[in-house]
């Protein structure tokens, strides 16, 4: 499902699920979480990308479906929070290499990035209330990147956004054609691996103080508990399923 390729001073992670649109289950989020610890070992900076036309469309719904038992939400709730959360506990910088569209957890995937690339055609949403769900990690960092009303009308109604509102709202770094995204991405890589590993890390390490907040990972298994006892959003998941 995950890729792992060196290539210079980045260490390239691909989610290769074409079939779900690249969609990611929970070993899929642990399986990323080692793989972005090995970068961090291994070299200076770690891609994320996707295969086809999608980035990533987030946690596979079948697996929230599932989550009926205490322990069940309270695992779901685990990888998510080390995968995204992890993202920014890391000392070598994560780009993100949005070839396509990113939903849900992908968004979050990529808000969680230090650096985002996209290409023109790319497209973003959080559609978790749509499906008797929610964005964890969105509500706990998004407003402070982009701003409580735009995590609002993303996360309320559910409307993908386009590449270009994205970079308007600093969601993303940059907006490139598809041909030039592994270039861009690659020269973000070259000037980071110009500075001493020191310097990058120091400088990761105190923009992302926030991550070691014990609080969101408490909040995140409340509010997921209550959500998968709730009988309306558990429709809401089995008729997005059913379609």
């Amino acid at each position: 499902m995950l890729s792992y390729d060196r290539r210079g001073d980045a260490a390239w992670i691909t989610i290769d699920r074409p079939e779900k649109r690249n969609a990611v289950h929970v070993e899929g989020w642990r399986e990323l979480a080692r793989l972005l610890e090995r970068a961090e070992s291994e070299a200076r900076a770690a891609v994320v990308t996707g295969v086809d036309d999608a980035f990533c469309a987030g946690d596979d719904i079948a697996v929230i479906d599932d989550a009926e038992t205490a322990d069940e939400v309270e695992e779901l709730a685990d990888c998510l929070h080390g995968a995204l959360f992890g993202v920014e506990a890391l000392d070598v910088p994560v780009i993100a290499a949005v070839n396509g569209l990113a939903y849900g957890g992908g968004l979050e995937l990529v808000l969680g990035c230090d650096l985002a690339v996209a290409v023109e055609g790319a497209t973003f949403a959080l559609p978790e209330t749509r499906i008797g769900a929610y964005p964890p990690y969105a509500v706990e960092r998004i407003a402070a990147v982009g701003g409580r009303k735009r995590l609002m009308e993303l996360a309320l109604a559910g409307e993908p956004i386009g590449a270009e509102r994205a970079l308007d709202w600093g969601l993303v770094n940059r907006v490139v054609p598809e041909s030039e995204l592994e270039p861009t991405v690659e020269a973000f890589v070259r000037r980071i691996a110009e500075s001493p590993a020191a310097s990058v890390a120091a400088t990761k390490r105190y923009a992302a103080r926030r991550a070691s907040d014990a609080g969101a990972r408490d909040r995140i298994v409340g509010a997921l508990s209550q959500l998968r006892r709730d009988e309306a959003c558990r429709e809401a998941t089995r008729a997005f399923l059913e379609r």
